[in-house]
């Protein structure tokens, strides 16, 4: 089981749309919303997507074909 974090940005003929919702259904990922912002016009969302990596990138190249602008999250580690 992975979580990689990815941040989805998307225009307005989308911000309508069940864009988290229908991975879930579509796929067999676990999805949380950690940030968002969406507005009428667009928005993007940070999410986390838990499941087998394979699964996790069917999910994602879904989103692709939708019209979801998706890149992945990287973090930083200090030390």
């Amino acid at each position: 089981m992975a979580l990689e974090r990815y941040t989805l940005t998307f225009n307005s003929a989308m911000a309508d749309k069940p864009i988290v919702c229908s991975l879930g259904k579509k796929f067999d990922v676990d999805t949380i919303i950690e940030k968002a912002s969406v507005s009428p016009e667009a928005g993007w969302i940070q999410l986390a997507i838990k499941g087998e990596p394979e699964e996790i990138q069917r999910a994602v190249a879904d989103l692709n074909t939708r019209g979801v602008f998706v890149s992945p999250v990287e973090l930083a580690v200090f030390g």
